[in-house]
């Protein structure tokens, strides 16, 4: 039970609301981006992944998305095909594989979208202080920590479920 008053109530429904729709609108704008470049569903937000965390095994995609590592290999193998990243032995540890982005391909690819993408974003951000500026970043540092702690959990709960 909440103890907060009825208009604070209020602003937190309405936060609550508002991030459902924004996560869901997310999710199909990242879609349709996939969808322009000529990549299946979110494949381009694999690609953020090694474009921010550089070269990996496809255990740390694995790790960082969320994905089973079946899921991971046939993603790959997609991404592979339209030779936009490949697999490469590991220099220490042979065995290994390491998945290394085609920052190019990247690029010509997925990049025209976020260029308008990113141009309307600095419209929008141009229209609030530097104060409500500083406030949305508290408040997406503070999500983007939550959803973390949240997608651990349920990758927890599932990997427990199937041990």
């Amino acid at each position: 039970m909440r103890k907060k008053n009825s208009a604070q109530n209020d602003k937190t429904d309405r936060i609550q609301e508002l991030t459902r729709e924004f996560s869901t609108l997310t999710v199909v704008m990242h879609q349709s981006i996939a969808h322009a470049a000529g990549l299946a569903g979110t494949d381009h937000k694999y690609i953020d992944l090694l474009l921010k965390h550089g070269a990996m095994t496809p255990g740390k995609i694995a790790e960082l998305s969320g994905l089973s590592t079946g899921a991971v290999t046939g993603m790959i193998d997609r991404l592979e095909r339209e030779n936009l990243v490949q697999r490469e032995r590991d220099a220490v540890d042979r065995r290994k594989v390491i998945v290394v982005l085609n920052r190019e391909a990247a690029f010509q690819r997925i990049g025209p979208a976020f260029q308008n993408i990113m141009a309307e974003a600095e419209k929008l951000y141009s229209a609030f202080t530097a104060t409500e500026l500083d406030t949305v970043q508290k408040y997406l540092e503070a999500v983007i920590a939550f959803t973390k702690k949240q997608i651990t959990a349920l990758n927890k709960k599932k990997t427990d479920q199937t041990s």
